[in-house]
């Protein structure tokens, strides 16, 4: 077997004293994780197994006795913790490390071994869950990472315990430099005594102690109770209490204090006194309910605002969703949690979404507006402000945002009227401003002017004229691609763009409406030129004009 880092098994067998885990009673947690890895994994033997210096020590175990040792010359699970990866070994006697090892090689012996490491939070792998079988046999992948999840479990519980062994060393040594306050009680005579800090905590001159009902009564009734009831349930049953309660000192300051005692014996078993502390926990009382209060306020702000409020994590998968939010997305809550947002966004928005996860992750937060999709098909749009929450454990996104879909659809109607011409609905000047103002791209320009048109007018009158432009502009649109647009220029003049259109296009649109012009409800004359690149729309129009011009020249004169 390799040999650990001398260092490093120093520090890892440290931890594992510090625990005082080895040795002791089975606990259900751990009797859980191997029963859980030998059902997962189909194996008779599954054990959590804790390396000491010279043995191995079972924990808990499947198939194998519990709180057993072996010599840690022959533990499969000392080679575990060499390494993170889960060890796997699908055949113990066609391997070198372990053919000869007496687990192996006695009648029955281990065949199938795979041990995932138990590891602190400061990479001191302490043991392994193992999972152990009899017959050669390999994990799937799916397998595999079962056994190292519930080995993070087991992690996590020693490292728990671990913990709180050092936050009770840390409180010791802290009272100790707060000076907390120390009293004992004489149950022979019941004479109390005090120490300089509970005098001074109590404002009370340092001197002879108060009679215990003296003491007592700094308590208010309510609170006095509950200590008189702690201190004679530790008499009677053994064992100490610790209670946080309300004090009113002797100048009427009133303080929150932790109250704790305990009872001590005489070598016959009669209890022969209390000793215990006091420490003015006021201010972390203070810290505590204004911490309660915020939450509670954040959490009926979340639970009861109109605005829609959610979290996510860096991927965009909901991690809380408010009442308000799901029911403008008509959906559940529930139906809402652990899904991406993505899901809930068109196909043609998602690539923003991802463009908006890098942003906000980069940035810290990101503002602008989503396009979401209700569960009966609406089309919503939020408005939003989010901001990344990178202190805790888990970083995530808050979000809020307002629902302006009824704003954005009315500007929206505002721009297709303000865009539109209102007796004919092609697109008026205005709607070239825009497009002169986008991005750049190749137009086919067709101009259309209509022949006395102005006789119509005067013939017919004004509404028979305004009929004709109407039929006019239906008979253009029908000769037009989606993607192309009619606009009215004014008066009896049309303009015809054709996306993307080179010269050959556009010539073979002039040939399809110059067929057609029987089924036009008045004669007219073309002209045509393309713009895009270095021609732009005013120089493209302007030579549309001049060949539309020429052609009518040309038609008159012949």
């Amino acid at each position: 077997m390799i040999a650990p880092d001398p260092e490093t098994e120093a520090r890892r067998l440290a931890r594992l004293r510090t625990l005082s885990v080895l040795d002791t009673a089975p606990e259900p947690l751990f009797d859980g994780l191997a029963q859980a890895a030998a059902a997962a994994l189909g194996t008779p033997i599954a054990a959590v197994n804790l390396i000491d210096a010279d043995r191995q020590w079972t924990k808990a175990g499947v198939g194998v006795e519990v709180g057993a040792s072996r010599p840690r010359s022959e533990a499969l699970c000392a080679h575990a913790i060499l390494g993170d990866a889960v060890l796997e070994v699908s055949d113990a006697r066609r391997d070198p490390r372990f053919a000869d090892n007496p687990m192996v090689s006695c009648p029955g012996g281990i065949r199938f071994y795979a041990g995932a490491p138990i590891t602190l939070d400061d990479g001191s792998r302490l043991g392994a869950l193992c999972a152990v079988d009899r017959q050669p046999r390999t994990l799937n992948t799916s397998q595999r990472e079962l056994l190292q999840s519930l080995a993070r479990v087991a992690s996590e519980a020693l490292q728990l315990r671990l913990d709180s062994l050092e936050r009770e060393v840390l409180l010791e040594r802290t009272g100790r430099l707060a000076q907390v306050g120390g009293w004992s009680l004489d149950l022979s005579g019941n004479v109390l005594r005090w120490s300089p800090q509970t005098f001074r905590l109590h404002d009370l001159p340092v001197g002879a102690a108060p009679s215990l009902e003296q003491a007592l009564a700094f308590y208010p009734a309510e609170a006095r109770q509950r200590l008189v009831q702690a201190i004679e349930r530790a008499r009677r049953e053994g064992g100490d209490w610790d209670l946080e309660l309300p004090l009113v000192t002797a100048t009427g300051r009133k303080l929150w204090v932790r109250a704790m005692g305990r009872v001590e014996y005489l070598d016959d078993g009669q209890p022969h006194r209390l000793v215990g502390a006091i420490q003015d926990i006021s201010i972390r009382r203070q810290v505590t309910t204004a911490l309660e209060t915020s939450e509670r306020r954040f959490r009926q702000m979340f639970q009861y605002s109109p605005g829609l409020i959610c979290t996510h994590d860096h991927e965009g998968v909901l991690l809380s969703v408010n009442p308000a939010a799901a029911r403008a997305l008509g959906y559940s809550v529930g139906e809402l949690l652990g899904r991406p947002l993505s899901d809930f966004m068109p196909e043609s928005r998602r690539p923003a979404f991802r463009d908006y996860l890098l942003r906000i992750i980069t940035t810290g937060s990101d503002s602008g507006v989503m396009e979401l999709l209700a569960k009966d098909g609406r089309h919503l749009m939020w408005q939003y402000h989010n901001v990344l929450d990178d202190e805790a454990d888990e970083p995530y996104i808050l979000g809020h945002a307002q629902d302006i879909t009824e704003r954005f659809e009315m500007e929206q109607q505002l721009r297709e009227w303000s865009v539109h011409d209102a007796l004919t609905g092609c697109y008026n000047r205005r709607y070239l401003a825009e497009l002169e103002a986008g991005p750049s791209r190749r137009w086919g320009c067709i101009t259309v002017d209509l022949d006395h048109f102005k006789q119509v007018n005067d013939t017919y009158g004004h509404q028979r004229g305004d009929e004709v432009l109407q039929e006019m502009a239906h008979f253009l649109k029908s000769h037009v691609r989606a993607g192309d647009a009619v606009v009215r220029l004014g008066g009896d003049e049309f303009l015809m763009l054709l996306r993307d259109a080179d010269d050959e296009v556009t010539a073979e649109a002039m040939l399809r409406i110059d067929q057609d012009r029987a089924t036009a409800p008045i004669g007219f004359t073309l002209g045509a030129a393309n713009f895009g690149g270095e021609v732009s729309l005013d120089e493209g129009l302007a030579e549309a004009d001049r060949r539309l011009y020429a052609q009518r020249a040309l038609d008159r004169g012949g």
